[in-house]
């Protein structure tokens, strides 16, 4: 199960997810992302409260990052998937 939970500020959107992000949640917060982007061009990912996330779950985290998305509140053991602990 993943809730995301999105906000907007004068300086950026927020998107607030919890839970595991594996399966079809994946595409639900690309989904999400792709509305909160369209909305405003800076958007941060709280993952705080992320308790999983599967390969398919890492790889949209990176593609976000890289594509300008800022990341907060990751776990360390979260933040070295991203950095490249799977391929």
């Amino acid at each position: 199960m993943l809730k995301i939970t999105s906000s907007r500020n004068a300086d950026a959107g927020t998107l607030k997810v919890e839970g595991r992000l594996a399966g079809q949640w994946v595409g639900e917060l690309s989904r999400a992302a792709s509305e909160a982007r369209a909305e405003t061009p800076r958007v941060v990912l709280d993952l705080g409260e992320v308790t999983f996330v599967d390969a398919d779950g890492i790889a949209l985290l990176r593609t976000l990052r890289d594509g300008g998305f800022a990341l907060a509140g990751c776990s360390s053991f979260v933040a070295s998937l991203i950095d490249g602990g799977l391929p």
